[in-house]
């Protein structure tokens, strides 16, 4: 097995835990108190950054898990790069 789809699976982990600091970070700029989801726009905007990609990141990871084991490691790989590249134009 190629290891591509495991430096895919990193990388997308490492986007998620960047995505998350970046809404502890605006928290602070924007003065919003930890329980609160709302507040300020810019805020909402960070947040649900991090939280649809939460989402997506539950679908991805399996599927391109599944494409790598039963079709092509390396084909597989290049599509994660591009969700990934996808997310960060994203936010």
């Amino acid at each position: 097995m190629s290891p591509y789809p495991s430096l895919v699976t990193v990388s997308a982990l490492l986007l998620y835990f960047i995505v998350t600091i970046n809404v502890g970070r605006a928290r602070y700029k924007y003065q919003i108190p930890v329980p609160q989801t709302t507040g300020n726009v810019d805020f909402e905007r960070v947040l649900r950054v991090q939280q649809n990609t939460l989402e997506q990141l539950a679908l991805f990871l399996p599927a391109l898990w599944l494409f790598s084991i039963y079709v092509s490691p390396v084909w597989g790989s290049v599509l994660g790069t591009t969700w990934i590249i996808g997310r960060i134009a994203y936010a």
